[in-house]
Formats: C-alpha cells, sequence, structure tokens
C-alpha cells in the first residue's frame, strides 16, 4: 500500500510535543513561539504543500526492500550500539548467535569479542550482505520466533532491533530463553516505546531514492519485564540512550530540524537490556 504523508503533519506534530515537554512550567514567550511557529505552517498550507509517498510494507518485504541501503547512516543505530558493545564487554566468550541478524553488524561485533557465531535472519536478502560483513559467522536462516537452535546451546545471544516488529514479545523472549545455557546471556535492544508512541517507525530509502516502512509495535518496559521473568531470566542491566543531535541532523528539512530539536533530544530513543539466564 502507498502512503501519501505531507510533510506538515510531522513539523507540527512535532511542535506540540515540544509544547507538551514544555507544559507548564515553561516560559510564555518559548511557548509562543512554538505556536508562532504551528500558525506559520498552517497558514502556508495549501494543495501545494511537501507531499512524501512511502510504500507501506510487512516486515518481510521491508528488509528485503532495505537490504542494499541498510548500512548506511543510522542514528538509532549510532544511540544503540556503544550501549550493546559495553553490555558484551566482559562476558566469556563462547558459542553466540545473533539473532534477526539483518546485515551482520552485530555478528561482527560478537566476532571482534572472540566468539564463534552464528547469524540467524529470516531475510535472504539481508544474510547475503551479512556474508560480507561478518565473514567468519555462520549463516542460518530462520524466524525469530522458531529458532532452529538446539536447548541450553548458547553462551550469548543478543537480538538487535528486531521484537520492535513482533505483536507480542513473550513467545520470541522464550525462544531466546530457552537456547541459552544456564548462566548464559542475552543483550536485547529495541527501539524505545516512548519514540514508537510519538511516530518512529522504520522508515527508509531504497537505492533508487524510493520510500518504504513498516511498522513499529510499542512495547512497554513492563511486558519486558513480564517476558524475561516467565521465561527465568534474571534483568542485570539496562539502559535508555536517548535522541541525540546526530537524529536530528538526518532530517531532511532545517524547519524539521529545528522543530525535532526542540521535541525530541533529550527523550529516550533505544531501550537496551542485559539478561541471564537463570542457573
Amino acid at each position: 500500500m502507498r502512503l501519501r504523508l505531507r510533510l506538515e503533519r510531522f513539523l507540527i506534530g512535532l511542535r506540540g510535543l515540544a509544547l507538551l515537554r514544555g507544559w507548564p512550567f515553561e516560559s510564555a514567550d518559548a511557548a509562543d513561539a512554538q505556536l508562532e511557529a504551528v500558525r506559520d505552517v498552517l497558514s502556508r498550507h495549501d494543495d501545494s504543500s511537501t507531499v512524501i509517498d512511502v510504500d507501506d510494507l510487512d516486515v518481510r518485504d521491508a528488509y528485503a526492500s532495505w537490504a542494499d541501503t541498510y548500512d548506511g547512516p543510522n542514528p538509532l543505530i549510532t544511540a544503540e550500539e556503544p550501549v550493546v558493545r559495553s553490555f558484551l564487554d566482559g562476558i566469556q566468550a563462547g558459542l553466540a548467535l545473533d539473532v534477526a541478524c539483518g546485515t551482520g553488524r552485530l555478528a561482527r561485533l560478537l566476532g571482534d569479542f572472540g566468539h564463534r557465531v552464528i547469524a540467524m535472519d529470516s531475510s535472504a536478502e539481508m544474510l547475503l550482505r551479512a556474508r560480507t560483513n561478518a565473514p567468519g559467522a555462520a549463516l542460518v536462516r530462520g524466524d525469530l520466533r522458531r529458532l532452529p537452535i538446539q536447548d541450553r546451546s548458547i553462551d550469548v545471544a543478543v537480538c538487535g532491533l528486531a521484537l520492535t516488529h513482533v505483536p507480542t514479545l513473550r513467545r520470541p523472549i522464550a525462544e531466546l530463553a530457552r537456547v541459552l545455557r544456564a548462566g548464559g546471556h542475552l543483550v536485547l535492544s529495541d527501539v524505545h516505546p516512548v519514540a514508537v508512541a510519538t511516530g518512529a517507525h522504520a522508515f527508509f530509502v531504497r537505492a533508487d531514492g524510493t520510500r518504504g516502512v513498516t511498522r513499529n509495535e510499542v512495547h512497554w518496559p513492563s511486558e519486558y519485564v513480564d517476558a524475561f521473568g516467565s521465561a527465568d531470566l534474571i534483568i542485570e542491566r539496562a539502559a535508555e540512550p536517548p535522541f541525540d543531535e546526530s537524529f536530528v541532523e538526518e532530517m531532511p528539512e532545517a524547519a524539521i530540524r529545528d522543530a525535532a530539536r526542540e521535541a525530541l533530544v533529550g527523550l529516550p530513543f533505544t531501550l537496551v537490556w542485559l539478561v541471564q539466564r537463570n542457573r
């Protein structure tokens, strides 16, 4: 399905979010400036307003379409990956599993830490990229809800920015727990639910310049906690890396960058967990 998205809708939404963040303690002058910016957008809104065509895709088609450009600059990964690296640092090297590996960025990171790596994804197109990015990993095609891995065979598992696409967390987290050895670790990252609830879906640009998107689901931290508890996983650490200026600078127009800077910077962008399989 093709979505026709008006840029003004996004711009006014950012201004509204900025107003809510400042309510009620921000100065009247700052609030008036936001309101004036909204009035300015509305006064210019007509049939010539900016419209962006975006293909609304299911997850499989989206990642097949995205594979060629996925490794371009991505502020979400810029926020998430240093935390994943810090959580993996110090975990003893062993047999590691990268679930929903995409183009192999975390599989490569696991290899850098000395692990023997299995990289799994449901997308053949993504695995083709992973073959180049993580040449030492064994590549497997599979579904994260039915991992083709033996029980209690993995020392450390990672799952990066993938569970945001599933409707509920309990089943995939139970699968991740099933394959971990007693005492094994799981590092799980996702788009923060605050970000998803305010419009952070998986937008991307193909090599030919056309755009696509696939939906992210809102999973509040309590849902993760419940799923971890049901799977006999113990939470060791959690982090919520925020939106920063690098995200704002990726915005296409100065007006959007200005609005996003006031609306988003400092809000949580990603959610990263380190959990351990109960002995």
